[in-house]
């Protein structure tokens, strides 16, 4: 029994010891990277892809791919690059990773933006901020602010399209008012409206002040501002072609911001809200067909001119790993070199034909397509719908 006990405690200490040593260190981090991996959603084949990739991309701990943005970009970018260079763009194995991988990049993300420090105080909100105000009882009414005072905030008078706000007394009155910050979130706060001599007569409420502003909301998915020019194409019930590539062409239209889930586009004429219809464009050499239904619409009459919001149905891994992959602009490096040169060489067109007095016509045609929606020409909507 001596000798078992002896035995024991020698196997412990060499393995004691082993864990100490340099070796001991790698296998200490070869346990922690497969744990980290599996506890982060990764399977087991996935993360020795990872493993071997973070080693080719030259990541000195191979651990960041599983917290560290700026590692995970760069490990997404050799799997990219190698796939290209092996012909493996299509595989399905392939995909799925890169699926996990950008699954995994925008939960980064989304917890990232949830830490980052937002309104806290109703003296932070900037003027022109649309609100919604809830009087308990009564209606939820629509307002802007216009002024944001050391003492209160001033809002316009509030409206309601079928309650008529000029016969409620406001002043004493608690109200609920709910806000959307630009890139943030959403926010409510709880506050009581005031009264002040000098704003009496005039067409305005004012909110006291408060630091007690809750989030009530947070984008599950990650959008960017793009100038795509695409196709688009009405649908039908029950059409069986709508995630098929169309031949056709369709109707011009302009993407101004895209996600995995959906875009805000451009188009001429007046749209309609519930709509049916599916996009086609391009997107770093892949194809994209991107059906679904618009679910919102802002027309500006004076351009005769719609931006809708489509929201997107899933599309298949393929395109959906393309779309964000020029999100998180995780191209790899000899692409990124390509475009950067041909913007370079377009900004050094320009500056030279501006110095002359005349602009050469290929650059001028690359500068209005990156000059906004309103200086392209769409056809009108209204056309598609007789």
């Amino acid at each position: 029994m001596f000798f078992l006990y002896l035995s024991l405690a020698l196997i412990f200490l060499l393995v004691f010891a082993l864990l100490l040593s340099n070796k001991g260190t790698e296998i200490k981090k070869f346990f922690q990277f497969y744990i980290t991996g599996l506890d982060s959603g990764f399977s087991l084949s996935q993360i020795r892809v990872l493993a071997k990739v973070g080693e080719l991309a030259g990541l000195e701990d191979r651990s960041t791919l599983f917290w560290s943005v700026a590692a995970l970009d760069r490990c997404t970018a050799e799997i990219v690059r190698q796939s290209r260079v092996e012909g493996t763009e299509n595989d399905p194995k392939v995909q799925k990773l890169l699926s996990a991988l950008y699954t995994y990049r925008t939960q980064i993300d989304i917890e990232q933006t949830r830490k980052k420090r937002g309104v806290e105080t109703t003296r932070a909100i900037l003027i022109g901020q649309k609100v919604r105000i809830l009087l308990r009882g009564v209606g939820i009414f629509s307002s802007t602010v216009t002024g944001n005072t050391s003492k209160f905030l001033r809002l316009d008078f509030p409206s309601h399209p079928k309650i008529q706000a000029t016969s409620i007394e406001w002043t004493n009155r608690i109200v609920t008012v709910y806000f959307w910050r630009k890139d943030d979130a959403g926010y409510e706060f709880e506050t009581t409206i005031i009264s002040d001599p000098e704003y009496e007569e005039k067409a305005v409420i004012l909110l006291a002040h408060t630091s007690n502003l809750t989030r009530t909301q947070m984008r599950n998915t990650i959008r960017v501002k793009c100038h795509i020019h695409a196709q688009m194409y009405l649908l039908k019930p029950g059409d069986e072609t709508r995630s098929l590539m169309e031949s056709e062409p369709g109707m011009k239209c302009l993407l101004e911001d895209i996600s995995e889930d959906g875009a805000m586009v451009m188009i001429g004429g007046k749209a309609v809200k519930g709509l049916k219809i599916k996009l086609q464009f391009m997107i770093n050499d892949v194809l994209i067909v991107m059906p679904g239904e618009i679910r919102g619409v802002e027309f500006d009459q004076e351009k005769n001119q719609s931006r809708i919001h489509l929201q997107s149905e899933k599309l298949n891994p393929r395109m959906r790993n393309a779309i964000l992959s020029f999100v998180y602009n995780v191209l790899p490096e000899e692409k990124k070199e390509e475009l950067d040169a041909i913007r370079l060489t377009e900004e050094d067109a320009l500056a030279e034909a501006n110095l002359a007095g005349n602009v050469p016509p290929d650059a001028s045609a690359g500068t209005q397509e990156k000059a906004g929606a309103s200086k392209d020409e769409l056809p009108d909507f209204a056309e598609k719908l007789v």
